[in-house]
């Protein structure tokens, strides 16, 4: 586990600006979808949440586990 968490910091060092925007929303999207089965709020645009949520967690993924560093 303490390697995991190691291997996830150093590739937290090399995040770009881009990349920890689009963490947040990340986080935000997740948020929101979260409320929104709790809450008929955001009922209405659930999709789109839904897609935003999967592009930037497939995209945090993606930097985090499989780009190589420069």
């Amino acid at each position: 586990m303490t390697d995991f968490i190691g291997k996830l910091m150093d590739k937290a060092r090399n995040f770009s600006v881009l990349d920890f925007a689009v963490f947040k929303i990340s986080l935000l999207s997740a948020g929101i979808l979260i409320g929104a089965y709790l809450s008929s709020f955001f009922m209405n645009i659930i999709r789109l949440v839904w897609v935003i949520f999967a592009v930037s967690y497939f995209y945090m993924f993606y930097i985090s586990f499989i780009r190589k560093e420069k």
